[in-house]
């Protein structure tokens, strides 16, 4: 099968398709898996949900914010 001869949306199928057969343990389906997955990453670029996503801002434990304190009222 020559991966890029196909057209974008039988390609994402059949990645799909044989990565399944993959994880269900088919011989031989992992090597195609994967040669269907690097041509749709040549062609899309990487998924956006793997982009590294920036960190919480870091502070001291003394600078973060506190509730304030509930005072005891007697009455």
């Amino acid at each position: 099968m020559d991966t890029q001869e196909l057209p974008d949306d039988e390609l994402i199928a059949q990645a799909r398709e044989w990565r399944q057969r993959a994880l269900r343990g088919e011989k031989d389906a992992r090597g195609m898996a994967h040669e269907l997955e690097r041509e749709a990453r040549r062609r899309f670029g990487t998924p956006k949900s793997d982009a590294p996503q920036p960190l919480p801002e870091v502070r001291p434990l003394g600078v973060l914010p506190q509730a304030p304190l509930r005072r005891w009222q007697p009455w």
